[in-house]
């Protein structure tokens, strides 16, 4: 990656930050198919606890990291990260390990004793980069579909 190229990450904090995400999201969520749509679901989302992070490349949003901060009897005080995707046109460039480290170092501000991922069983490059990353599997996650 070239060094003059400027990185920010930031929380979304308006209907223009959360529009800009949608292209980079939508490579993670393809079912998301309306950008209106995904506007107001992120804004219901937000309504309840959810955060979405947005990693700027010179202005342009090419990494999401969409987070909850979570406190259970089981697992105490601790942050999970719903979203977690780079622009595929992006890869390769350590976006991904700077949005990373950035959700874990706001997870220990927060006071969380640990940051969770749940991720797809067919993810397998995701899964080389959470393990690179140090993450451990702790649990299985079982589903009951109700609809």
């Amino acid at each position: 990656m070239d060094q003059q190229q400027n990185i920010e990450i930031v929380v979304a904090r308006d209907d223009a930050d959360i529009a800009a995400s949608y292209p980079v999201m939508k490579e993670l969520r393809t079912h998301m198919t309306d950008p209106e749509a995904y506007r107001a679901q992120i804004r219901r989302q937000m309504d309840d606890g959810y955060n979405l992070a947005l990693l700027r490349l010179d202005g342009e949003v090419a990494g999401c990291g969409g987070f909850r901060v979570h406190e259970t009897l089981s697992r105490g005080r601790y942050m999970y990260v719903e979203d977690l995707v780079t622009s595929s046109a992006k890869r390769s460039y350590g976006l991904g390990d700077k949005l990373f480290d950035w959700l874990a170092g706001e997870a220990r501000e927060r006071g969380c004793a640990q940051m969770e991922i749940i991720s797809g069983i067919q993810r397998g490059e995701a899964h080389r980069f959470y393990h690179r990353k140090r993450m451990t599997i702790k649990s299985f996650q079982l589903v009951l579909p109700l609809a």
